[in-house]
């Protein structure tokens, strides 16, 4: 039986119409990302990847190289994986993405390209440890900017060794929170939204969420500038763009 992760309501681009009868798979548990794929007519194959997500982050010279880097290993690790498990239904297409908050990012617009902003020292923030840990990111984030880095990578199978070709973009947008009372702090961390998630906040949450259905998050921020979409976990705009690329530039993209 052919895939069916194409859904009725998907526009009738020359990409997405490529993607018909392909066997797409998202190498990711979020629930966020499969929403937003779920949203522009994909529903991939859900299979997370096993990759420890451990780089060493003072290995790379450009921290915005780190998400990318992680991406990259969890998409080659499904795509190997699955391939291995049972060669006749391999993917056609692997989606896999990472994404981090830095720090202390400079302000700008999202017409502003960011080698041109000024040089400033940022610390990347992953998934908080504890509830005091969520408070010590909320009060380093609270009124002022912080960027959204999200790493995305595809793989997919090409006729020459290894086997299959990566692609990868890295998703830049800045998020501006507003100056919060620390009880909204303290009220915000204990509601537990924030926890398994780059950073501990979210300004959208699954209807998939244990907790809620809101987004309570959205409260700390004020101001995004740049892909909405980027800041919830999956830069969708630029995800379609690469398929379209990928379609222009490599005469058997999914066609093997």
């Amino acid at each position: 039986m052919a895939p069916n992760n194409l859904l009725p309501h998907a526009l009738k681009t020359p990409t997405l119409k490529k993607l018909k009868d392909k066997r797409i798979v998202l190498a990711s548990a979020s629930p966020r990302r499969k929403d937003i794929l779920r949203t522009f007519g994909l529903a991939p194959d859900i299979v997370p990847s096993t990759f420890g997500e451990n780089l060493p982050i003072g290995s790379f010279e450009d921290i915005h190289e780190y998400p990318v880097a992680t991406a990259n290993h969890k998409a080659v690790e499904v795509y190997e994986r699955l391939v291995t498990e049972d060669p006749e239904n391999a993917p056609d297409l692997v989606i896999a993405a990472d994404t981090v908050v830095l720090t202390h990012a400079p302000p700008g617009t999202s017409q502003t390209g960011f080698d041109s902003l000024p040089s400033v020292a940022q610390e990347l923030l992953e998934k908080p440890l504890s509830k005091d840990d969520n408070m010590r990111m909320l009060l380093d984030l609270n009124g002022g900017i912080c960027e959204v880095v999200t790493g995305l990578v595809v793989v997919y199978p090409i006729l020459t060794a290894p086997g299959y070709a990566t692609k990868s973009i890295d998703e830049r947008s800045l998020v501006y929170f507003a100056d919060s009372p620390r009880e909204l702090l303290e009220a915000y961390v204990e509601s537990g939204e924030g926890m398994g998630l780059a950073g501990g906040f979210a300004i959208q949450v699954s209807t998939h969420n244990t907790h809620r259905d809101l987004d309570a998050g959205g409260v700390l921020v004020r101001k995004v500038d740049g892909d909405y979409n980027n800041v919830v976990g999956f830069p969708a705009a630029s995800f379609f763009r690469l398929l379209d690329l990928l379609v222009d530039e490599e005469p058997d993209f999914l066609d093997i």
